[in-house]
C-alpha cells in the first residue's frame, strides 16, 4: 500500500465517508481529473471505474489560466459496479461533463479545448470552441504549448492555426506520426479475472510523440496471452476512440454454462384443496362443496405428466477452455407412485376409478366405499382400504377405520374415526372423553363438542370447539362469523384463529402453540405418572413404616416379612420409575425448547378471562377482555398485538 493510500484510510475524514453508506460522494481539490479519479478510488476502496464525476469548479479561466491559480474542484461519486455496465462499455471521458449522481447534463463555463492524439496513422488535432461564459483561446501558444506536451516537433503549423482558429470540435490529421518515437508509445496491460471468464485492458497515455494504442495492438495483445474467445472488439475501439486511459476496458468476456432445467411433475387432477369452506347463504349454511374434498377420477384418466429435465448448455472462458454444465435432475416417477396408479411414458395414469388423493409425494387412487345410510348396526363397524362416504351419520359405539379419507354428510357421535387422510363432518362432532377422531391430514367439522381429535394438518370448524381437547401439527382454526373456542385443551404448532376464545362464564380454557402438539402430550403424560407415581410411593413408604413399627413390638411372621420386602422393591422400582420421568421431562422440555417456532393466538373479536395461553416456553392468563388481538411470544415474554387477519387457505406445495 503506498504512503499517500495509507494516510487516506487512516483518516478520519475517509472513516466518515466510509462508514456513512448514504453519503458515498466527495469533494476534492486537485491538478488534474485523472489524479482526482485514483485518489476517490482510493479513499473509496473501488476500482475508479466505478466512479463518476461532477466539475464544480474549474480553474481560472482566461488567458491567464496557464498560471494555475486555482486546482479543479471536482466531485466524485461511488458508484457500486455493476459488470453488466462495463460489459457494454462504461465510458469515463474526460472531455465531456456529467453528472451520474442525477443522470443529468451539467453545463458549466469551459474556455476552448485542445486536445492533441497521436495515432498509427497521424497526429490528429482538435479544437473545441468555448461553452457558456467561457474564454476564446485563439493563442498561437497555447496550441504549441499542447503539442509540445505530447512530444510534437514537426506538424503542418499552417493548418493546426486554421483549426485553431475555426474550433470546430473536429479532429484534423496535421502530421504523420513518427515511428522512431515508438520507444514513448502508450503501454497496454490486460488482467484476467480468477474465473478466466473476463479480460480487461489498461492503457496508458503516450509521451514525447508517442502514439496511442488502437484495436490493432489490443487484438495483437490478447491473442498472444491466448485470449482467444469473446473477445469485444467494438467495445474495445470505441473506448480507445473516446481516449480512455488508464481505466480497466472490458476486452473479452466468456459464454457462463446454462443449468438445465430439473425435471418436474404437472399435475392434471387436482391435488391442492380448501380447508375453509366458504358462507353462501344468508342463514350461514355452508358450501361444503367448495372444499373439493375428493377429486374423482377414472380408471385410465391421466393424472400427472412428467416435464422432462433439460440437458445443460457449456460454456466457454475466454482462453477457449469448454466449461461443462450441469444437465437438469431427473425425476423417476416411481419415487411418486402410490397405490393403484401405473406408469404410461412420461404420464401416471388411474389404475381404477375412485378418488385420488397426494400423500406426501405418493400419488394414489383409492376406492370409495359408500355407506347410503348411517353407520350403525346394519353395517357395523367400518374398516376400509380406500376412502368412505357416509351419506347419513355415525351412531354412538361405531368406528370408521379408513386409508384414505372419511367423509360423513351428517353428523358423528360417541365413536372413534381414524383415517391417513382428511376427515370431514358436514354437522358436527359431539363425543364423550372416550372418544377420538384421527386424521392423517385435516379434519374439518361444523362443530366439535365433548371430543378428542387429533390432525397431522389442519382443525377446521365454522361454528364452536367445546370442550373438547384438540391437536393440530399445523393450525386450528375457526372460520365461522360466530366461531368460538372455549373449555378443553386446544393446541397446534403454529396458529389458533378464531372469533371468539373463551366464554362469558370464565370457563377453564387452555390454548397452546409453538411447540409440536405430540411433546405437549408427552409432557403431559409424564407429569401426570409423576403424580401417580408420588402417591404410589407414599403409599408405600406408608406401608413399610407400618411394618417396620410392628416388627419393632415383635417378630414378623413369614407372610409380613415376605410382603415387606416386597413393598421395599415396589418402592425402589417406584422411585427408579419416578427418576425416569423426571429427566425424561427434563431432556423433552430442553428439546422443546430448542425446536420451539413462531406462532399465534389470535381472536377476530375478543378474548375472555379465564383462558390460559401458552406459546413455546412463555405462559399468560387473560384475567380482562381484549378485542380483535393477536398474542406472540417475544424473548420469552407472550406480547399483545392488534388482530393480525384470518387464515388464509392453505394449500399442499406440488413437487
Amino acid at each position: 500500500m503506498n504512503e499517500l493510500k495509507r494516510k487516506i484510510l487512516e483518516s478520519d475524514f475517509y472513516k466518515d465517508i466510509y462508514n456513512n453508506q448514504n453519503s458515498r460522494s466527495i469533494e476534492l481539490e486537485v491538478e488534474n481529473l485523472e489524479d482526482g479519479m485514483h485518489q476517490a478510488a482510493a479513499i473509496f476502496q473501488c476500482p475508479v471505474y466505478e466512479l463518476s464525476y461532477k466539475i464544480i469548479r474549474d480553474r481560472s479561466t482566461g488567458i491567464f489560466r496557464k498560471l494555475h491559480s486555482n486546482p479543479y474542484l471536482i466531485r466524485y461519486t461511488h458508484i457500486k459496479y455493476d459488470k453488466s455496465s462495463i460489459t457494454y462499455g462504461h465510458t469515463v471521458d474526460y472531455s465531456t461533463t456529467s453528472s451520474m449522481e442525477h443522470n443529468d447534463s451539467v453545463v458549466i463555463d469551459k474556455d476552448t479545448s485542445i486536445v492533441v492524439r497521436v495515432k498509427r496513422d497521424g497526429v490528429f488535432l482538435k479544437v473545441s470552441p468555448p461553452t457558456a461564459d467561457g474564454s476564446r483561446i485563439e493563442d498561437v501558444k497555447a496550441l504549441e504549448k499542447k503539442l509540445i506536451e505530447a512530444g510534437i516537433k514537426h506538424y503542418d503549423s499552417n493548418l493546426a492555426k486554421e483549426v485553431l482558429h475555426d474550433q470546430k470540435g473536429e479532429y484534423v490529421k496535421i502530421a504523420d506520426w513518427d515511428p522512431s518515437k515508438s520507444v514513448y508509445n502508450a503501454k497496454i496491460t490486460y488482467t484476467i479475472t480468477e474465473d478466466n471468464m473476463q479480460a480487461y485492458i489498461t492503457v496508458s497515455k503516450p509521451n514525447n510523440g508517442g502514439r496511442e494504442i488502437d484495436l490493432q495492438d489490443a487484438k495483437e495483445l490478447l491473442e498472444n496471452s491466448g485470449i482467444v474467445f469473446g473477445v469485444k472488439e467494438d467495445n474495445i475501439a470505441k473506448l480507445l476512440e473516446d481516449g480512455t486511459f488508464n481505466v480497466p476496458i472490458l476486452a473479452a468476456e466468456g459464454l457462463y454454462p446454462k443449468i438445465g432445467q430439473n425435471a418436474k411433475i404437472e399435475y392434471l387432477v387436482k391435488v391442492n384443496k380448501d380447508i375453509i369452506p366458504k358462507y353462501i347463504d344468508e342463514d350461514e349454511s355452508i358450501d361444503y362443496k367448495d372444499l373439493s374434498i375428493v377429486e374423482n377420477v377414472s380408471e385410465g384418466q391421466k393424472l400427472a405428466h412428467k416435464i422432462p429435465a433439460t440437458e445443460g448448455e457449456h460454456g466457454i472462458n475466454v482462453l477457449g477452455t469448454k466449461i461443462e454444465a450441469k444437465d437438469g435432475k431427473d425425476i423417476d416417477l416411481k419415487d411418486i407412485l402410490g397405490d393403484n396408479v401405473v406408469i404410461e411414458g412420461d404420464y401416471i395414469v388411474a389404475g381404477i376409478s375412485g378418488q385420488v388423493l397426494l400423500k406426501g409425494k405418493l400419488l394414489s387412487v383409492e376406492p370409495v366405499f359408500e355407506v347410503s345410510g348411517d353407520v350403525g348396526p346394519e353395517t357395523g363397524n367400518i374398516n376400509f382400504v380406500g376412502s368412505v362416504l357416509v351419506k347419513g351419520s355415525v351412531s354412538d359405539n361405531f368406528s370408521i377405520k379408513a386409508e384414505g379419507n372419511i367423509e360423513v354428510n351428517g353428523t358423528v357421535g360417541k365413536c372413534d374415526l381414524e383415517a391417513k387422510g382428511d376427515i370431514i363432518v358436514k354437522l358436527g362432532i359431539q363425543g364423550n372423553e372416550n372418544s377420538f377422531v384421527k386424521a392423517g391430514g385435516d379434519v374439518i367439522a361444523k362443530f366439535i363438542q365433548f371430543s378428542n381429535v387429533e390432525s397431522a394438518n389442519n382443525v377446521v370448524v365454522t361454528e364452536a370447539i367445546l370442550n373438547s381437547n384438540i391437536d393440530a401439527d399445523n393450525r386450528i382454526i375457526l372460520t365461522g362469523k360466530r366461531a368460538s373456542a372455549s373449555g378443553g385443551v386446544l393446541r397446534a404448532l403454529y396458529e389458533v384463529n378464531g372469533k371468539v376464545l373463551g366464554s362469558p362464564s370464565g370457563t377453564k380454557t387452555t390454548i397452546e402453540t409453538g411447540v409440536s402438539p405430540a411433546k405437549r402430550r408427552n409432557i403431559a403424560a409424564m407429569d401426570k405418572e409423576k403424580e401417580e407415581l408420588d402417591v404410589a410411593i407414599e403409599e408405600i413408604e406408608r406401608s413399610i413404616k407400618s411394618l417396620e413399627q410392628a416388627a419393632k413390638v415383635r417378630k414378623l411372621d413369614d407372610e409380613k416379612t415376605e410382603q415387606l420386602q416386597s413393598l421395599k422393591e415396589q418402592l425402589e422400582q417406584a422411585n427408579s420409575r419416578r427418576e425416569e420421568v423426571v429427566l425424561g421431562r427434563e431432556a423433552l422440555s430442553q428439546q422443546m425448547e430448542i425446536e420451539k417456532v413462531e406462532s399465534t393466538i389470535s381472536a377476530g373479536k375478543e378474548a375472555l378471562a379465564g383462558v390460559k395461553l401458552i406459546i413455546g416456553s412463555a405462559e399468560f392468563d387473560i384475567r380482562q377482555t381484549y378485542k380483535a388481538v393477536t398474542f406472540y411470544e417475544d424473548k420469552g415474554l407472550i406480547q399483545i398485538d392488534k388482530y393480525r387477519g384470518e387464515p388464509k387457505n392453505d394449500k399442499k406445495n406440488d413437487i
